[in-house]
């Protein structure tokens, strides 16, 4: 399989060229990144923030403080993740998209493993101990390089 490319390459002007990403470069990609932005609605108003994150399985998740703004508006049943890369340079870059239900994680044996995993610590301060899971309901992503 093969990941977007961001090795210096043609930058004469040519033609951009926008391509879907398979299924599997997206988990590969949400994989091999620890920062995403959450996207949620808060008092009728879309809030974008950056969390630090880990997948497992079909899901993404992310450490939070139990009575701030992403707690409040979680349980949801629409939800967005994304991350991406871009050179500038070169007129280059990528992007995935996830979006499905979040919730806060309660499961013991699932914290427990969650607790377990080696992942980047919240960039926010305080306490960040509660668990927000993000359900991957819609994955996508594209690639946009010079032809």
């Amino acid at each position: 399989m093969s990941l977007p490319s961001m090795d210096p390459g043609r930058a004469d002007g040519g033609l951009h060229v926008a391509e879907e990403l398979s299924q599997e470069q997206c988990w590969e990609l949400l994989r091999s990144k620890a920062t995403g932005r959450f996207g949620f609605i808060e008092q009728g108003r879309v809030v974008i923030l950056p969390v630090n994150y880990v997948v497992d399985g079909q899901s993404i998740y992310f450490r939070t403080t139990g009575d701030g703004s992403i707690a409040g508006a979680v349980p949801s049943p629409e939800s967005t993740f994304q991350i991406d890369d871009s050179r500038a340079d070169r007129s280059e870059g990528w992007s995935v998209l996830v979006s499905g239900a979040s919730s806060r994680v309660e499961d013991e044996d699932l914290l427990t493993r969650l607790w377990g995993k080696v992942m980047a610590e919240p960039w926010a301060g305080g306490a960040r101990n509660l668990f927000i899971r993000i359900q991957a309901d819609r994955v996508s992503g594209r690639h946009v390089h010079l032809t």
